[in-house]
């Protein structure tokens, strides 16, 4: 959808569409005032600690462990279909594989909590107010690129196989049942199908997928001729950040 927005642009207005400045989300008085403002953000997050990673689930560490052996028997396939077939030898695994892994886990989550205990401790006062400003900002500035995104008609992202699957089983919830009991079955029940089985939502899904596609690379061609070069860029940056 880059290139063809790229293709739009006069050679002028290729100039102020830099690739360079590809992922800046602001316009700027000149190159000083971004360094000045990137230095200022910098410090402040060199003086904070950096925070105890918390490891990885039972799952992961089995993903982990068959990824290089499923990406030679499906060369072609993407990550997420990848993930997909673990997910499926994952329900079907030994159980005393999966206890093992899960054990590991949990000794290691302990470990991790006993860290984070540490960690938070050890923080100063003017640490922790950094940390919350730091948060808060980076909150505020991804509801402020969101928002500005849907006030200029910016076409949804399309649901997930899974989400499909979920609303053709609302009408099963029992009046009884609370949301999260519900949820838990219907999560349960897509983890325990069978591909075939998924097909048709994994179908639709991809059909939606490719709708949206053509969908915003028409926005972003709009947006371009309409002047929006930074909300191009912005729009970008969010989605990186987002799928992180």
């Amino acid at each position: 959808m880059i290139t063809a927005t790229w293709r739009l642009l006069s050679p002028i207005n290729r100039k102020q569409f830099n690739p360079l400045n590809f992922f800046c989300t602001r316009k700027f008085a000149s190159a000083q005032d971004f360094t000045i403002l990137k230095s200022k953000q910098n410090v402040k997050k060199d003086s904070i600690p950096p925070k105890p990673k918390k490891p990885l689930n039972a799952f992961i560490l089995y993903y982990n462990s068959i990824r290089d052996k499923l990406q030679k028997e499906y060369p072609h396939y993407k990550p997420t279909e990848l993930s997909k077939i673990a997910s499926e030898k994952w329900v079907q695994i030994d159980p005393t594989i999966k206890q093992n892994l899960q054990k590991q886990f949990h000794e290691q989550i302990s470990i991790y909590k006993q860290k984070l205990m540490d960690y938070e401790n050890s923080l100063t006062n003017e640490q922790k107010m950094e940390i919350k400003s730091l948060k808060k900002g980076h909150t505020l500035k991804q509801n402020e690129i969101k928002q500005k995104l849907m006030d200029l008609g910016k076409p949804k992202r399309p649901l997930s196989a899974f989400i499909l699957f979920m609303q053709s089983k609302k009408n099963t919830k029992n009046p009884h049942e609370s949301y999260k009991d519900w949820l838990n079955n219907i999560t349960n029940e897509w983890k325990n199908m069978t591909m075939v089985n998924k097909s048709k939502y994994n179908a639709e899904a991809s059909d939606l997928f490719k709708k949206y596609k053509i969908e915003m690379q028409k926005w972003e061609e709009e947006m371009i001729q309409a002047g929006h070069y930074n909300i191009i860029k912005s729009n970008v940056k969010h989605k990186l950040e987002t799928d992180k």
